[in-house]
C-alpha cells in the first residue's frame, strides 16, 4: 500500500472477513480509496469490496456524468455499485437548513442504508489529512472544546477515514502515477460554504506563516483526541460513580465535570451556555434552584441530587397489573402479591390492603386538585401542599401517582394513603416498588 501505514489500517479496526462500502463521489480522494481497497481484497486482507454513489441533484449534468464515471470504473474492476439520487435542495428548503448542512445528512444516511442493506461492516470515507485541517480550523472558528479539536477520527463507529493522514499531493500523485482519472467537482472552487472558504481563503494564508501548516493542524488534532480520549475516560467512570448526586458531581474536576454534564442532558445540540448554567447551578445553587436550558428542558436541586427533566411532562394514564411490571415514562413500576408487609419501607414501595382496593389500579402524573390521607393522618391534604412542606421543588413533581375508582392509592417515592393501611386483619396484600430512570 502506498497511501496509508499499517498502523493507520490497524486503527481502522477492519479484518480479513469484513466487508467494506467505499463511499465513492468519483473524485480523486474516493477514487484513490477505491483503488487502494481493491488491492487489499486482492491480497484478502479484507474479504468483500463494494461502493456507493449518491446523485445530490444539484450540478444537473456534470452530476450525471460523475455518475456515470463510477459506474465505468467500477465495472472495470467488478466492484458491485449501489447508485441513488436525491433532491437535496428540495430536502434543505424542506428542513430549513444549508444545502451543504442537507447534503451531509442525505449522504450519510444513504450510505448506512446500502452498509445494512449490502451486509457490509463499515463505511470507508475518502478524508485525508487537508480535510483534518479544514476541520480543526472549522470548529476552532466555532469555539469547539477538545472533543471537537480532535477532528473527524479515523474510525467512528462503522466509518473508517483511512487517508486521514494522507495529504492531497500524495493522493493526486499516486493517481497520476497509476494513469488513474477521477472527476473535478467545481462547487469546491466557490467561496461560499464556509469549509469552501477556509479551504481557498484560510489556509493559504497560514501556509505563508507556516508551509506545513496542514500536517501541523493534523498533527495538533491527534494529540487533542489522545487527550480527549483520555479526560472522557475518566468522565464515563466517574458517571457510574456519582449518578446525579450533587455532591459528588460538584466535588469532580471541571474538564471531568463537564463531560459527565453532557451525559445527563436529555439533547446532543447543547451549546457552552447550557453547561455553564448547568455548571453554575450545581456549583453555587441551592435546593429548589433551577436552570432554564433548550428545548424546554429545565434543572433543578433536590437535597441530594441535580435532576434535570422537562418543565411540561406529558400526561399519561397506564393500567398497573395486579401482579408483573409496567414501563412508566420515568421509570419502571412493579406488583407482586405478598403474604406479609415489611416496615419500616423507603419511599420507592409501598404495601397495600388489596381488599381495599376499587377497580382497576392505574398510573398517572399529579393532578391540579388531588386530595388524601397521607399514611398516619387524619383528614384529606392536597397533594401540592403534601409535597409543599416536603420542599419537594415543583419541577420535580412527575413521580408516579397510582390511584382506583376510589382515590390516590400510592404516591410513588413519597407515601401510600391511609385507606390502604395493611393491618393484622388484613388477608390480601400488593407490594408496589418503582425504579426511577
Amino acid at each position: 500500500m502506498l497511501l496509508w501505514t499499517d498502523s493507520t489500517w490497524k486503527a481502522c479496526g477492519v479484518s480479513e472477513r469484513d466487508g467494506v462500502l467505499v463511499a465513492l463521489s468519483g473524485g480523486a480522494d474516493s477514487v484513490a480509496l477505491l483503488l487502494e481497497l481493491y488491492s487489499l481484497q486482492k491480497d484478502r486482507r479484507i474479504s468483500r469490496l463494494e461502493a456507493a454513489h449518491l446523485h445530490h441533484g444539484i450540478r444537473g449534468t456534470e452530476a450525471d456524468a460523475d455518475a456515470a464515471f463510477v459506474r465505468t470504473l467500477c465495472e472495470r474492476l467488478s466492484i458491485p455499485l449501489t447508485v441513488d439520487r436525491i433532491d437535496v435542495p428540495a430536502l434543505a428548503e424542506k428542513d430549513g437548513i444549508s444545502l451543504e448542512l442537507a447534503a451531509r445528512n442525505a449522504r450519510y444516511a444513504f450510505l448506512e442504508r446500502v452498509r445494512t442493506d449490502r451486509d457490509l461492516d463499515c463505511i470507508a470515507l475518502g478524508h485525508h489529512r487537508d480535510d483534518q485541517a479544514e476541520t480543526v480550523l472549522l470548529r476552532l472558528i466555532r469555539g469547539s472544546g477538545t472533543d471537537g479539536l480532535s477532528g473527524m477520527r479515523v474510525r467512528a463507529n462503522r466509518l473508517i477515514r483511512p487517508l486521514l493522514f494522507t495529504g492531497k499531493d500524495e493522493i493526486l500523485a499516486y493517481l497520476e502515477a497509476r494513469g488513474q482519472d477521477w472527476c473535478t467537482d467545481r462547487t469546491n472552487f466557490e467561496a461560499d460554504a464556509t469549509r469552501n472558504r477556509i479551504r481557498l481563503n484560510v489556509l493559504p494564508v497560514l501556509e505563508s506563516l507556516n508551509p506545513a501548516i496542514r500536517e501541523t493542524l493534523a498533527d495538533t488534532a491527534a494529540h487533542t483526541a489522545e487527550d480527549a480520549d483520555y479526560l472522557n475516560a475518566l468522565a464515563d467512570r466517574a458517571a457510574k460513580e456519582c449518578g446525579t448526586d450533587r455532591e459528588k458531581l460538584a466535588a469532580l474536576s471541571r474538564p471531568v465535570r463537564l463531560r459527565v454534564l453532557k451525559k445527563l442532558l436529555p439533547y446532543t445540540d447543547y451549546t457552552h451556555a447550557d453547561l455553564d448554567r448547568l455548571d453554575a447551578l450545581l456549583l453555587n445553587g441551592q435546593t429548589g434552584d433551577t436552570a432554564t436550558l433548550k428545548n424546554g428542558v429545565i434543572a433543578w436541586l433536590d437535597f441530594r441530587r441535580l435532576r434535570i427533566g422537562k418543565t411540561e411532562p406529558q400526561p399519561y394514564r397506564i393500567a398497573v397489573p395486579d401482579c408483573g411490571s409496567v414501563r412508566l415514562p420515568n421509570g419502571t413500576l412493579f406488583a407482586e402479591p405478598v403474604e406479609t408487609a415489611v416496615f419500616p419501607c423507603p419511599g420507592s414501595d409501598a404495601y397495600v390492603d388489596a381488599d381495599v382496593l376499587k377497580g382497576q389500579v392505574t398510573a398517572r402524573l399529579p393532578a391540579p386538585g388531588d386530595r388524601f390521607t397521607p399514611f398516619g393522618m387524619r383528614g384529606t391534604r392536597l397533594l401540592s401542599d403534601y409535597l409543599t412542606d416536603r420542599k419537594v421543588p415543583r419541577f420535580d413533581r412527575s413521580m408516579p401517582v397510582l390511584c382506583d375508582e376510589a382515590g390516590i392509592v400510592f404516591v410513588a417515592g413519597y407515601t401510600v394513603d391511609e385507606r390502604m393501611r395493611v393491618t393484622a386483619d388484613s388477608e390480601h396484600i400488593v407490594h408496589y416498588h418503582y425504579e426511577e430512570d
